[in-house]
């Protein structure tokens, strides 16, 4: 079945054409440049430019699938988690298409998407298997039972991944997006010049991650006496940062007898993290799946292949008009 589907969580406008895991386009509009200047996602611009854009990108998706509204079997649509006017955007659109064209809708969760992202490269996986979802708003180690059922087995009790990683560069005075700024100063420093704490060190637990201390550590450290070098300042921190995620999760992945682990989220688009990880797999005996180029961060494609294996559990919404933005939804709740 081929599905348009439609993402608008946050602060990236998009729409993709799938058809179960083969991607027919996949159009990502970014806000970033309306962004930048506050040095943060700000709700109110992210609703108008998505409704700026929304239809463009859903006309270029189909365009570039060339495929015609006949050949469309479903509409599916990111219902949560995300900002909700951002989120209000794009299901508006969807009900509208639905409606519109008669099609069936599918209400897909945004992890669950970020879950998914790794199977165009890998379909082939050994349920039950673990996913790790990063990025800005998540960091959770989620067990996979099988596709569309899931428990989530450690998360973030406070900062996640990406949003630690942004507010380090904040502290620096990098740009916007700060994780990515982040990242190409910490190539050119020496993990080893500062010393930071390991988050939770020797009270690690299995199901915790948390970014907060570290976070404060950074900040005294930025903030006291002596002129710093930002490449080490940057290199340390992010060698933190990653030291407690690989940590707790092989603490985490002893107690499961599993053999694949899916990587999704934008911040496994960084190298250092995405090598510790496949590492981590060597150590672990894991086969680490990371998704293609162009599905790390939020993007229509990887939730129309979500869509994909709920449309094949016939999970069509049964009344289009009770979809609804629902901003904390979690993976587990699919």
């Amino acid at each position: 079945m081929k599905i348009l589907a439609i993402e608008t969580s946050c602060d990236e406008t998009c729409a993709a054409v799938t058809e179960e895991l083969s991607i027919l386009s996949n159009v990502i509009w970014s806000q970033i440049d309306l962004h930048r200047e506050f040095g943060g996602v700000v709700p109110s611009i992210a609703r108008r430019a998505h409704q700026d854009k929304i239809d463009w990108v859903v006309d270029k998706a189909l365009k570039e699938a060339g495929v015609t509204l006949n050949e469309i079997g479903a509409v599916a649509v990111t219902v949560g988690p995300g900002l909700a006017i951002a989120l209000e955007v794009g299901i508006t659109k969807a009900k509208q298409l639905a409606t519109q064209w008669q099609k069936p809708l599918l209400a897909i969760n945004h992890v669950e998407g970020h879950i998914v992202s790794s199977l165009v490269n890998h379909p082939q996986i050994i349920c039950p298997a673990m996913a790790l979802v990063v990025s800005g708003g998540h960091t959770e180690l989620i067990l996979v039972t099988e596709i569309g059922k899931y428990q989530i087995v450690a998360r973030t009790i406070d900062d996640a991944l990406g949003e630690a990683l942004d507010k380090a560069a904040r502290m620096l005075g990098l740009g916007y997006p700060g994780g990515a700024e982040l990242e190409k100063l910490a190539r050119e420093g020496n993990i080893k010049r500062y010393k930071l704490p390991l988050p939770m060190a020797g009270r690690e637990s299995q199901n915790e991650f948390s970014y907060s201390g570290l976070k404060s550590a950074f900040f005294r450290l930025v903030n006291s006496p002596g002129e710093k070098s930002y490449p080490d300042l940057a290199a340390a921190f992010q060698n933190r940062a990653f030291e407690h995620l690989t940590r707790v999760m092989g603490k985490t992945l002893n107690r499961y007898q599993i053999q694949d682990l899916l990587v999704g989220g934008g911040v496994a688009a960084n190298k250092e993290l995405s090598a510790r990880l496949q590492k981590l797999g060597g150590d672990t005996g894991l086969k680490v799946h990371l998704p293609a180029k162009g599905l790390y961060g939020d993007n229509a494609a990887m939730i129309g292949m979500a869509a994909g294996f709920k449309a094949e559990r016939r999970e069509f919404v049964k009344n289009i008009e009770e979809v609804d933005r629902q901003p904390r939804l979690r993976v587990d709740q699919v």
